[in-house]
């Protein structure tokens, strides 16, 4: 599988927000600045025919509606694009089409060509992908969800350290993970947690979701398999 990072930070960085990319078809939140961030990388966004989120704070979710209108509106595109998320995802979507006064909801069930699927503790194949979905703990905001694709690659997306975050260690050999703070709390994973988690699963982390402390604070302590990358980076996982 392919992964790119289309972002690597926290909101109010210079990177964009966190946003990950599997072999140009599935894709993991869309934050603001997703389709740009895309389109400069020259990713055929027709391409992509699945959207993971893992919650629905807006820096995760901002560029749906943008995304979906440039498919169906702008590129005049006809197939399914599959959006996974935590239960209530659609009523939470049609609410942002409706902030951004864009298509009401029987404009949106009638002009877009979109298969809704709401999981909390699941696992659902789509070609030949296996995606797996972990409750995890984001604060206040419930349900909030990490996927692994595969047995292979983990995103925690934002989550303190707990049992769904460990299970996603568990069953990956690399996880993308929130690694917003240098000391974690139960909103975000911090640079302790990711060092406690490397030792005791023995995976690569790709860090995301960064602070511009924590990006820094982690780029020179140089601990084996906690790595940070810039936005667009790829490899074959």
């Amino acid at each position: 599988m392919k992964l790119t990072l289309i972002g690597t930070g926290a909101m109010y960085t210079a990177y964009n927000s966190a946003c990950s990319l599997i072999d140009n078809k599935i894709i993991i939140d869309m934050p603001n600045g997703t389709v740009k961030q895309m389109l400069k990388l020259g990713i055929k966004l027709q391409d992509i025919d699945t959207i993971l989120v893992t919650h629905m704070h807006g820096d995760h979710t901002a560029d749906i509606p943008f995304f979906i209108k440039y498919i169906f509106n702008y590129l005049k595109s006809t197939k399914e694009i599959k959006i996974i998320g935590p239960v209530g995802i659609k009523k939470k979507i049609i609410q942002l089409f409706n902030a951004y006064n864009f298509e009401n909801e029987e404009e949106f069930n009638r002009e877009f060509n979109i298969e809704i699927i709401e999981v909390l503790k699941n696992q659902v194949s789509i070609d030949n992908y296996i995606i797996k979905s972990y409750e995890v703990v984001h604060g206040e905001e419930k349900p909030a969800l990490g996927y692994v694709i595969n047995d292979k690659i983990g995103f925690t997306g934002d989550s303190g350290l707990c049992e769904g975050i460990e299970k996603i260690f568990k069953n990956s050999k690399l996880v993308v993970s929130d690694s917003s703070l240098i000391n974690g709390d139960d909103c975000h994973l911090g640079f302790d947690n990711l060092q406690y988690l490397v030792r005791k699963y023995k995976n690569k982390i790709f860090c995301t979701h960064l602070r511009d402390k924590t990006r820094e604070e982690i780029i020179n302590s140089n601990i084996e398999n906690i790595e940070v990358n810039n936005d667009f980076f790829e490899i074959e996982v």
